[in-house]
């Protein structure tokens, strides 16, 4: 029993271990630079609120990584207890989109981009 819980975790370090080396290689390196960044929202097929953020060369701040941020009112319970949610998308560079998206029973109540 102690062998096969031994392979079972070397065998995960490793598969984990090349996933992570491939995604790190694959990624490419962007400097920092002056960027000027927005954040968009829209409703998908489905009807929930969407949220995406998009980093433009030019004047603005110095931007290395940007994500988007949306706030959703979300209905819970028998009474419709109204609940603020706040979701966030990845840490992607100036020249890729960071999307995030709301579950159902949810109304948009605000978005905007973080940069770091």
């Amino acid at each position: 029993m102690r062998w096969g819980n031994k392979f079972a975790a070397g065998t995960l370090a490793v598969v984990l271990g090349a996933g992570g080396a491939g995604l790190l290689a694959a990624a490419p390196a962007q400097a920092a630079g002056k960027y000027s960044c927005k954040a968009y929202a829209s409703m998908d097929k489905l009807g929930r609120p969407t949220a995406y953020s998009t980093c433009k060369a030019g004047g603005g701040k110095k931007v290395a990584k940007h994500r988007v941020q949306i706030k959703c009112d979300q209905v819970q319970g028998a009474r419709e207890r109204v609940v603020t949610i706040t979701l966030h998308g990845p840490w992607v560079g100036p020249g890729q989109k960071s999307n995030v998206k709301c579950g159902f029973k949810n109304y948009l109540r605000g978005f905007s981009v973080q940069t770091r």
